[in-house]
């Protein structure tokens, strides 16, 4: 039944020219047999289906023209078996009969056409209906997903922030002017991280190509490594190993705060889709390109290495994309925006460098995130670097005292 019912609308996503050849086809084939059977059988029958095929395919129009000829056919074969007598006897009245008999055919099926094509068109209007409605709903729940991961990520910074400011309020007799200098940064790095992923994801300057403005020196990178390490999630540290295989002598010329922010990015990923009581491996060296050639001792190549379950390499194109989690980050428990990624594409590349991964995509070979940077050691970037004005700009390294790690460790108990 369903076959019967669909073989007609089937027939109607033919194109014109193999309606036409279906239509002269049957009309042939029709014909054939009538005239094998004429005069001692009469098959008017046959000669129906092409008139109500082509009425059906090409309109009341095209049947009336199929009628025409059918008539002119079988009125030529009558006058040739009949001659004059044929005009002046029953048969006449039949033949003008079973013409009216077609016209009538051929209008009930135009009927039928035009009620068939309105209702295809009202169907074609539901399923657009639907379709926006679908896609509206489903850009709804994006948009709330959105929002509901990108408030956890915004609360993340914000409770670093609000943690050593209470700190500071609460210990601040306690702390040294070094310490309380200290906290300050550490509170400060959080806004300046906060402010990041707030311009990322909100401001529309990103959709059109702007470059941030960078604020370039020359640091130690393993000391803005260390800086990001410590002040990641408690649970983080407890549940991983982090190793840190940076030279003390490796400098880059960049923007310590992109920096910050891709190593920040790319350690809570690892943390997040690691499983725990695994190594996470931060190391620097300089650049070898994958062709094999020479080192380039201008670029520092950082790596952020780990033992999870690895990205498959079908879906390592889609890593970088704003607001695009893969299937399997979707479907865990772990809250996410699609952002990270993105933002260290960004941010390596206002910088001049590239970001790359490598994984094979088996479980527990894990995946290592890479990323470019300028080396401090570079000829000619000191003296880049006073033509900028950024000649007294060189992070260093202060000795943590034993006030601060008694209030940190406080700060992560009470987390």
């Amino acid at each position: 039944m369903n076959v019967v019912a669909t073989l007609p609308l089937r027939l109607l996503r033919m194109p014109t020219r193999r309606r036409l050849v279906l239509v002269l086809g049957t009309l042939v084939v029709s014909l054939g047999l009538y005239g094998l059977a004429f005069p001692a059988t009469y098959l008017g029958g046959v000669l129906l289906l092409p008139l109500v095929l082509c009425a059906w395919l090409f309109g009341w129009q095209g049947g009336l023209l199929c009628l025409a000829g059918i008539v002119l056919i079988v009125g030529a074969c009558y006058e040739v078996s009949f001659g004059g007598t044929f005009w002046s006897s029953a048969l006449f009245v039949s033949f003008v009969t079973r013409i009216l008999y077609g016209l009538a055919v051929c209008l009930i099926v135009g009927v039928l056409r035009r009620m068939a094509d309105a209702l295809l068109g009202a169907q074609r209007k539901i399923a657009r209906t639907e379709q926006a409605y679908q896609q509206e709903h489903a850009l709804n729940e994006f948009k709330e997903q959105v929002l509901q991961n990108l408030s956890h990520e915004l609360r993340t910074p914000l409770t670093h922030i609000l943690g050593y400011l209470d700190l500071l309020e609460t210990y601040q007799d306690q702390f040294d002017a070094a310490t309380r200098a200290r906290f300050i940064g550490y509170a400060r790095s959080g806004c300046e991280e906060l402010l990041s992923l707030i311009a990322m994801a909100l401001d529309p300057a990103h959709d059109s190509g702007e470059q941030q403005s960078l604020h370039l020196s020359i640091f130690s990178l393993q000391h803005e490594v260390q800086t990001v390490m410590a002040h990641l999630e408690p649970r983080f540290l407890q549940d991983y190993r982090f190793e840190l295989d940076i030279s003390e002598s490796v400098q880059v010329y960049t923007d310590p705060r992109f920096v910050r922010q891709i190593v920040r990015n790319l350690l809570t990923n690892a943390c997040k889709y690691t499983p725990p009581q695994t190594r996470i491996t931060v190391s620097a060296a300089p650049w070898l390109p994958r062709d094999g050639q020479q080192a380039h001792t201008d670029m520092i190549c950082v790596r952020v290495s780990d033992e999870g379950p690895g990205i498959p390499p079908e879906q390592q194109p889609l890593l970088f994309q704003r607001f695009v989690r893969l299937p399997n980050a979707a479907a865990s428990t772990q809250p996410g925006t699609g952002l990270g990624l993105a933002i260290c594409k960004q941010l390596v590349e206002a910088m001049g460098g590239s970001i790359w991964v490598e994984s094979t995509g088996q479980k527990g070979a894990g995946c290592c995130f890479s990323f470019t940077l300028a080396s401090g050691s570079a000829t000619g970037a000191e003296d880049q670097m006073k033509c900028e004005g950024g000649g007294n700009d060189r992070a260093k390294e202060i000795p943590r005292g034993t006030h601060e790690q008694h209030a940190v460790s406080s700060f992560r108990r009470s987390s």
